[in-house]
């Protein structure tokens, strides 16, 4: 059977498990928003898969924003009870969540807060809640932020690999992991201006939730982290105690009897739960995927705002799952999509989200290209996330307008290139020898058995000075006048923050996803829409399309590549390391993309540091 009717599935499921209708929400009722775990971007090509295996899927950032949005303006829920325990998240996300909660309590609608551990990214969120309870024998841990940086040139000295590479810009110091053992001035002071600006915000973020002066707040993360007793003498938190005692808390303050609402917000036929011990319950959960992906009529045709997300490493090809976690962003998909949008009368006008740290140059120009087409046709909005830099610029600067959180890392307008040479390890080290053949002048160019000459380098450079000015190009016929000052100031490969990118002309506006979708749907004179992701979300037809080896219609790669990580071995060692060097693994994730891109093409956008912030 190579084929499944979706008809017939449909109709078999429905008659096996229907989902009951939900009932009406009560007199007074508070939304439960939990933070656990990683807060996505865009939502996981495989989340059908974690369903059928019984895994709860990650909340992206949009649903958590959208959620609260919709409560803010429901009658029915007089306030939220934010329990956050132990989120993954980056100050932009922390950004955009702060200012959906200030939104929803404008409303005059509480947030109550509780919290296991506050850290250095969870005390800012938490600040931005009415009232504040930390666990007991727990701590306020907010430390100050600490940047690492990883060099792996003295291991390659010791396994005879030579790292030769050129860098177009002063600042562009992507490879330097590979060629010092120590940053050089132009790094050290980049990392300097960005963590000044970093700083400043984070302060700023929870002496405006705490109501106080940013003074005050940096005298008491100087403290070098406070105990559950010294917070509350502080009043850092308004109360110390168990989960236990917030629950009561809670009902004290909305009522005894008040509903406490999970599920939000609540979509007719979709409210059920998932019980693994009943054979039937599977299908109920299909039927409902297959309800919201087969879902036809009016809701179908609905005019709405195309959302394109360009997350993780750029690269040529399909996107697909990342090395460690996340996704990459591959040209083909993305160029798809915008292709999609530009032809879609239903789609008014274009979000695009970008998280990126950028990567091939060839990628990067793809879809710039594919965005600047939709540009001339229809409204498009950019939104950036925690890292939209160098190539994620580049990406981004096709938009009308381009928003920035603060702590947004952006720019990295530069160019880099080389090669690894590997004969020390190979002959010295291994005693693997090579005998080369070759026609042509410059056919070993990129051979990894020796180091450029001088005039071999000066013939790269002068290919990689044409895609910087290339890229200077771009930036210029995208965003023009807009450019405060001379853009070879600007560029360079400097890195800066979104408020610092703000004061120069790179961006247009301080806000977030939630921001640039408002107005999209402003720009396209749209009230009442909705929202298109594109590529089109994983649906559980295609799920079975995988399994009977039937070619999905879209452009992202299902090769069921996170049904192995459901390896035991690998569902074991993942979290592991996640738990034990988080920061160094995406570093080192990040170092391999970029190995990657220079065999394959030589050349590439990326930021000039993995930016370790924490």
């Amino acid at each position: 059977m190579r084929w499944v009717s979706r008809q017939a599935m449909f109709c078999m499921v429905t008659l096996l498990a229907a989902a009951p209708p939900p009932s009406a929400l009560a007199e007074r009722a508070v939304l439960r928003v939990r933070l656990a775990g990683p807060v996505l971007e865009a939502p996981l090509p495989d989340a059908p898969f974690l369903v059928l295996l019984g895994e709860e899927q990650p909340q992206t950032l949009r649903e958590l924003v959208n959620k609260l949005e919709k409560a803010a303006e429901d009658r029915e829920i007089s306030g939220a009870a934010l329990i956050i325990d132990d989120p993954q998240m980056n100050l932009a996300q922390v950004e955009e969540l702060t200012r959906a909660l200030k939104s929803f309590r404008a409303k005059g609608k509480k947030v109550l807060c509780y919290i296991d551990y506050a850290g250095n990214l969870i005390y800012p969120l938490a600040a931005a809640s009415d009232h504040i309870t930390l666990a007991e024998n727990s701590e306020v841990g907010i430390l100050g932020l600490h940047a690492e940086l990883t060099f792996y040139k003295g291991l390659l000295d010791k396994i005879g690999v030579e790292a030769d590479m050129m860098h177009c810009g002063a600042y562009k110091s992507a490879l330097e992991p590979f060629t010092r053992t120590e940053p050089s001035k132009e790094l050290t002071e980049n990392i300097n201006w960005l963590l000044d600006g970093i700083y400043d915000r984070w302060i700023q973020l929870m002496a405006d939730g705490r109501g106080t002066s940013p003074n005050e707040m940096k005298a008491l993360v100087d403290r070098g982290g406070l105990t559950a007793k010294e917070a509350l003498e502080a009043k850092l938190v308004d109360a110390v105690g168990s989960f236990e005692d917030f629950r009561k808390l809670v009902h004290k303050e909305f009522g005894k009897d008040v509903k406490i609402v999970k599920k939000y917000p609540r979509e007719e036929g979709l409210d059920f739960e998932f019980d693994p011990s009943n054979p039937f319950a599977a299908f109920g959960q299909i039927t409902k995927l297959m309800e919201k992906l087969f879902g036809g009529g009016e809701e179908a045709d609905r005019p709405g705002i195309g959302l394109i997300y360009v997350e993780g490493p750029i690269l040529v090809g399909k996107s697909e799952a990342g090395m460690f976690s996340g996704t990459t962003a591959g040209s083909t998909t993305v160029r798809a999509a915008f292709q999609k949008a530009a032809e879609d009368g239903n789609i008014k006008a274009v979000v695009v989200r970008v998280s990126s740290p950028g990567g091939s140059a060839l990628a990067s120009d793809i879809m710039w290209k594919a965005a600047r087409s939709v540009a001339l046709e229809k409204p498009l909005i950019v939104s950036m996330g925690g890292v939209a830099g160098s190539g994620g610029y580049y990406v981004s600067i096709p938009g009308d307008v381009v928003f920035a959180e603060e702590s947004t890392i952006t720019g990295s307008i530069g160019v880099v290139g080389g090669k690894l040479v590997w004969k020390g390890l190979m002959e010295d080290k291994l005693g693997i020898t090579t005998t080369e053949f070759q026609r042509g002048k410059f056919a070993d160019l990129f051979s990894m058995n020796r180091k450029w000459t001088e005039a071999e380098r000066a013939h790269v450079f002068k290919w990689m000075n044409a895609v910087y000015e290339q890229f200077k190009g771009r930036v210029m016929e995208s965003r023009g006048d807009r450019i405060k000052g001379n853009l070879e100031d600007l560029a360079g490969g400097r890195v800066y923050t979104g408020r610092q990118a703000l004061e120069r002309g790179l961006v247009d506006r301080i806000g977030g996803l939630s921001d640039a979708l408002k107005l999209a749907a402003e720009k396209a004179g749209l009230k009442d829409y909705k929202v298109y992701v594109l590529p089109k979300e994983k649906g559980i037809e295609d799920v079975f399309k995988a399994l009977f080896g039937e070619e999905t219609e879209d452009e992202y790669e299902v090769s069921l590549p996170r049904m192995a990580s459901r390896d035991p071995l690998l569902r074991l060692l993942a979290p592991l390391l996640e738990q034990l060097a988080p920061q160094q693994l995406r570093q080192m994730a990040g170092g391999l993309y970029n190995l990657v891109i220079l065999n394959q093409e030589h050349v590439g956008c990326w930021m000039p540091f993995g930016a370790l912030v924490r």
